[in-house]
C-alpha cells in the first residue's frame, strides 16, 4: 500500500519507519556551549565547501566536453563503455555540484542562527551585570544578598529585580532553544546532503531529491531568521515502482487495472470512507497530478495523528514564546515570528481508520506556527498568541514484497499494483494538504 518507509508491524503489515536523522525535539544546548561556540567557524567551512563546489563544476565542464568530443568518430564496445562511464561520472558530478551548494548555504544560515543565539546570551549577561544579578550554568538567576530581607522599602526594588530576572530567563530560554533548533535543523539538512551525494544516477527521482535539498538549504535563511514561509522537505520518498511507462502491459496487468477500477465503488462501504477510493481512482487515471488531502479529516479520523501534533507543538511552544518575548524586549515593538517543527513520520492503522490506512498508509507531517507578541495596557504583560496549522505530505506508491487486501477487490500483491505504474496503466503521484489555522493564547 502507499508508504514512505517500511518496517514490520505486529500484524505483519509493513508500515512507516523513521530514517536515522528524523528530528522530533532538538538535543539540548547549554549556555556554556553557546558562549564558547564560534559561528564564524561555520562561515569558514562554507567557504571551503564553495571552493570544492567550484572545482567540481570545472571538472564537470571538462567531462562534458570530452563526452561531446567522443560522440563522433569513435564506435564499438570500448566506445560504448567509455561513453557510459563518462555519462555516469557527469551524473555524479551534477549531483555533487548541487549538494555542495546546498551544504554551503546550510552552513551560512547556521552561522547567522548561532550568532543570534550568542547575541541573546550576551544581552542577558549585560542585563544581569547591570542589576547585580548572576546567571548560573543551568539558567537559574542569583539575586543579591540584600534582596532576601524583609525591608518594606526594598519591596519595590525586589519586584523590579524579579521582572528583570524574568527578562533574563526569556533571553536565555530563547538562546538555548533557538541554538538547539539551528543545530538540529542544519544537522538534518547536512544528513540529507550526505545521503544524496552517494547517488550515482541522475534520474528523475534523484533530480527531485537533489532539487529539494537545494531548495531546503535556500529556505534556511528564512527559517533561522524568523520569517518562516518555508517548509523544509522531509526525507526522500522511496523510489516506488521506478520510472513510469517503461514496460509493455500484459493481459494480467490490464485485467488488474480493470478489476481495481470496478472495485472503487465498493471501497467506501468496506473502508468506512471515500478517501481510499478517491486516491485509487486518481492512481488509475494516470495523470500523475498532485492530489489534495483533507488534513482536517485526517486529524479527526486518526487519533494518534492529532495527539502527535499536539505533543510536538507543546514541546516547542515554550522556546518559541521565549524567543518572541526576547525580541519584544529588544525592539519594544510588536513581534511576529514564524516557526516550524521538523517533519515527523506518522501512520494510519486499520484500527484507527481503515479508510486512511488504504488511502495513505504512512505519511509525514509538519506544523508551522506564527507567534505574536502585542502590548496591552501600560505596566501589564504583553499578549502572546500562537496561530498554527499542520501540513501533510506523502507519495502514493506501492511497496514490493507485500500483499494487500483491497476493499471491494480482495487480496492483490503490491508488486502487481506497482506494475501498473511501470506499464503506463496508472501513475504514482504526490499528495498533501494543510489543516485550517488554529489559535491559542499563551
Amino acid at each position: 500500500m502507499p508508504s514512505v518507509y517500511a518496517y514490520e508491524q505486529p500484524d505483519g503489515r509493513r508500515k512507516a519507519d523513521q530514517p536515522d536523522h528524523v528530528r522530533h525535539f532538538p538535543e539540548p544546548v547549554t549556555l556554556q556551549q553557546i558562549r564558547t561556540c564560534d559561528p564564524e567557524a561555520f562561515h569558514r567551512a562554507s567557504e571551503e565547501w564553495d571552493k570544492v563546489g567550484t572545482a567540481v563544476s570545472a571538472a564537470k565542464f571538462l567531462a562534458v566536453d570530452v563526452l561531446s568530443t567522443l560522440q563522433e568518430g569513435w564506435s564499438g564496445d570500448a566506445a560504448d563503455l567509455g561513453r557510459r562511464a563518462l555519462t555516469e561520472l557527469i551524473d555524479e558530478m551534477s549531483i555533487a555540484e548541487q549538494e555542495l551548494e546546498a551544504a554551503r548555504l546550510t552552513l551560512v544560515s547556521a552561522t547567522t542562527g548561532l550568532a543570534l543565539a550568542r547575541r541573546w546570551v550576551a544581552e542577558a549577561d549585560d542585563l544581569a551585570r547591570a542589576n547585580d544579578l548572576t546567571i548560573k550554568e543551568g539558567g537559574d538567576i542569583g539575586y543579591p544578598s540584600w534582596s532576601s530581607g524583609n525591608d518594606p522599602d526594598g519591596e519595590g526594588e525586589s519586584r523590579r529585580l524579579a521582572r528583570v530576572a524574568g527578562d533574563i530567563r526569556n533571553l536565555l530560554k530563547a538562546a538555548t532553544t533557538y541554538a538547539a533548533d539551528v543545530s538540529s535543523t542544519a544537522g538534518h539538512e547536512l544528513d540529507r546532503i550526505d545521503d544524496a551525494v552517494k547517488y550515482r544516477r541522475f534520474d528523475d527521482w534523484t533530480k527531485r531529491v537533489v532539487g529539494e535539498d537545494l531548495a531546503g538549504a535556500r529556505g534556511l535563511a528564512k527559517v533561522f531568521g524568523g520569517e518562516g514561509g518555508v517548509l523544509l522537505p522531509p526525507d526522500p520518498y522511496d523510489r516506488g515502482a521506478g520510472d513510469y511507462n517503461t514496460e509493455s502491459p500484459t493481459d494480467k496487468d490490464r485485467k488488474l487495472a480493470t478489476t481495481l477500477g470496478a472495485g472503487i465503488a465498493a471501497m467506501p462501504f468496506a473502508a468506512g470512507g471515500t478517501h481510499a477510493s478517491a486516491n485509487m481512482a486518481h492512481y488509475l487515471s494516470g495523470t500523475g497530478e498532485p492530489l489534495e488531502l483533507n488534513v482536517e479529516d485526517m486529524l479527526k479520523d486518526i487519533p494518534d495523528f492529532q495527539e502527535s501534533v499536539s505533543t510536538t507543538l507543546d514541546g516547542n511552544l515554550n522556546g518559541w514564546q521565549a524567543e518572541a518575548l526576547a525580541e519584544y524586549r529588544r525592539t519594544g515593538k510588536p513581534v511576529s515570528l514564524v516557526h516550524q517543527t521538523g517533519w515527523q513520520p506518522m501512520s494510519a492503522t486499520p484500527d484507527s481508520s481503515k479508510d486512511w490506512f488504504y488511502a495513505v498508509g504512512s505519511f509525514h507531517y509538519n506544523t508551522e506556527a506564527k507567534v505574536e507578541v502585542k502590548p496591552t495596557s501600560p505596566g501589564a504583560p504583553p499578549e502572546v498568541t500562537v496561530t498554527y496549522r499542520t501540513n501533510v505530505r506523502d507519495r502514493y506508491n506501492w511497496d514490493s514484497g507485500k500483499a494487500t487486501d483491497v476493499p471491494g477487490v480482495g487480496q492483490v500483491t503490491d508488486h502487481d499494483i506497482q506494475r501498473l505504474h511501470k506499464t503506463g496503466l496508472a501513475r504514482e503521484f504526490d499528495m498533501g494538504g494543510t489543516s485550517k489555522a488554529r489559535t491559542r493564547k499563551l
